[in-house]
């Protein structure tokens, strides 16, 4: 999609029946191609491991980090004011593609930690600086965009607690703030899920302990993660070559985004309603994949409860 004209992709969108595309915005400028009459959503950067260098814990992050050209080789920045400014700049380009909301990744996690699962750092403690870095820069967010933070399976909102989304949204400043629910990063938490009936009635349980809570979901990612069989066979101990490649292979095969076959899909949907569905299934180079789409579609049934359904693309 980056080289792709928007009409090319639009033509593409609405023949599978989607509303529109939740757009990955990387970059710290603007897009020269941009998909405003498409953009529902803006995905923004995400930094996997940034609490050692927000924290300014430099013991522990300068064996990834040894100098200023590493630091802003990853950060954008060699500070944390830097740094800063490179997110503002992202959300500044983010709302450039004219979204009616923005997705901000909740979760910090080392190279080691991705295998050894023994976390420095824990889901209060993640909460607690994501909304201070939050506050910091959201002035650049119109009150009519809303910021949706994202679960995923390392510490932040990984297993989606009443007491810590309480905790989180009373230190949010603002109420164009809520929550997206990617199923699969969910399911992660859970290696003995077996089935996709088995996710859905683990998402569904979730859902119900959070009470009036349930109404933050206003978006969800959709897609199928059963990954646990790799995850009990993984070693702990991480591999000595730790190189893109290899941790791409890994988290990929925790995190499957693949798509839900049966009517567990339509369960999970109608038990959340969110107002936008966005299908996280990807193709090749990060292209719509029509066929896991179609798939996915026809589980969760042409009739049934979901809000705006929205694809993902980069």
């Amino acid at each position: 999609m980056p080289d792709e004209k928007e009409e090319v992709t639009a033509e593409l969108v609405h023949c599978l029946g989607l509303d529109g595309i939740e757009n990955l915005i990387y970059g710290d400028e603007p897009s020269s191609n941009l998909f405003t009459s498409l953009t529902v959503g803006a995905h923004l950067r995400f930094w996997p491991r940034w609490m050692d260098f927000y924290l300014g814990n430099t013991k522990r992050y300068k064996k990834q980090f040894p100098d200023e050209k590493a630091l802003t080789a990853y950060y954008g920045a060699s500070d944390t004011d830097g740094w800063l400014e490179e997110i503002r700049k992202n959300i500044r380009a983010a709302l450039a593609e004219n979204p009616e909301y923005l997705v901000w990744h909740v979760a910090d996690c080392t190279l080691e930690e991705a295998w050894t699962r023994q976390f420095y750092y824990t889901s209060k403690d993640v909460l607690r600086e994501t909304a201070a870095i939050y506050n910091a820069v959201s002035k650049e967010v119109p009150e009519t965009v809303e910021v949706l933070f994202e679960n995923i399976f390392w510490p932040g909102l990984c297993r989606l607690l009443p007491s810590e989304i309480d905790y989180f949204f009373s230190l949010l400043k603002g109420s164009n703030v809520g929550l997206v629910l990617d199923t699969g990063h969910f399911m992660n938490t859970n290696p003995d899920l077996e089935t996709e009936a088995d996710g859905a009635e683990y998402i569904c349980a979730m859902a119900e302990k959070l009470g009036s809570m349930k109404k933050l979901f206003r978006g969800m990612h959709l897609s199928c993660s059963l990954s646990g069989k790799y995850q009990k066979s993984c070693t702990a101990v991480p591999p000595e070559n730790m190189d893109g490649e290899t941790v791409m292979m890994h988290i990929t095969s925790i995190d499957q985004h693949r798509p839900f076959t049966t009517e567990a899909a339509r369960k999970i949907v109608e038990c959340i309603e969110p107002a936008y569905l966005t299908h996280e299934l990807f193709g090749d180079y990060g292209e719509i994949s029509e066929e896991k789409l179609k798939i996915q579609m026809a589980a969760i049934g042409a009739d049934g409860k979901g809000g705006k359904p929205i694809s993902l693309c980069g």
